[in-house]
């Protein structure tokens, strides 16, 4: 059976083979959430990227996904966040091997891509919204025959 060791708490926990990382870390009393994130997080859908862990020493952890990917970067339209190559999410972790994770990392802002996303975003505004005014006025003068 796998071990795992977190670095943060100082305590080990073994669990079954294949058993998801996320629920074992919450079946012990551990929460991999920081703040309002324990109550706002997608519930282990691999969406949100609030259940963060940094994996010290994991041979045994599959590779990252896409969507694993863009959910720690953030799905949100606003900003982006910067995370190092380590850090993943919990629960895509399927546990396999014994490996050492460290909780609540620290992850900050990618400044770059977020002015880039709110640039991107008010350029969307600007035309889509100009767009969608003129539809709906050319809509509304279909509609009414004027």
């Amino acid at each position: 059976m796998p071990i795992i060791t977190l670095v943060n708490e100082g305590k080990t926990i073994e669990v079954a083979e294949g058993t998801n990382l996320r629920k074992a870390l919450l079946k012990h009393g551990i929460s991999p959430y920081v703040g309002k994130d324990r109550f706002l997080n997608c519930r282990g859908n691999g969406l949100c990227g609030t259940c963060r862990v940094e994996v010290v020493d994991g041979k045994g952890a599959p590779p990252m996904s896409a969507l694993e990917e863009a959910a720690l970067v953030g799905l949100v339209p606003f900003y982006a966040r910067a995370v190092p190559k380590n850090v993943r999410l919990s629960c895509r972790i399927p546990v396999t091997k014994d490996m050492a994770i460290r909780t609540h990392p620290a992850v900050e802002l990618d400044w770059n891509l977020t002015r880039e996303r709110l640039a991107l975003n008010a350029i969307w505004l600007t035309f889509g919204g100009a767009f969608l005014i003129v539809m709906w006025r050319l809509l509304f003068e279909i509609a009414t025959g004027r």
